[in-house]
């Protein structure tokens, strides 16, 4: 298999189920396995960290934002719906998490498909 093969397939691995959501946020049994013994966290440990990670948005941002990469955009999404005049876009290498994302933007927005607050999912390949 070539390396492109390789890292298209840990991609397509990891953004086709629920698994990265529960490990980024320490939801899920093997969430908080990942959290423990890879991070050294717990929940309330992987809570604050989150927190203070994403308190780099100023409250009421309406400037241009670029979050590479978006993931399954289980942590950003419900941020962007309290940013209604920024423009976003979000990109990632795998497909199968932008279309997780895309998902989220969609059931989590009252707006135009794909949008949430100003974000504009767009979709990176190899």
């Amino acid at each position: 298999m070539e390396r492109k093969e390789i890292i298209c397939s840990a991609y397509r691995m990891t953004g086709g189920n629920n698994f990265y959501d529960g490990m980024i946020t320490c939801s899920t049994l093997s969430g908080k396995a990942v959290c423990r013994l890879v991070w050294d966290m717990n929940k309330a440990e992987n809570d604050a960290y989150l927190e203070k990670a994403l308190s780099g948005i100023p409250e009421n941002f309406s400037g241009k934002l670029l979050e590479v990469p978006v993931g399954a955009g289980i942590l950003t999404m419900p941020v962007y719906q309290t940013m209604p005049e920024a423009d976003i876009t979000c990109l990632d290498y795998s497909a199968d998490m932008m279309g997780q994302a895309q998902e989220k933007a969609d059931r989590q927005c009252d707006l135009p498909a794909g949008r949430c607050g100003g974000t504009s999912l767009c979709r990176r390949y190899l």
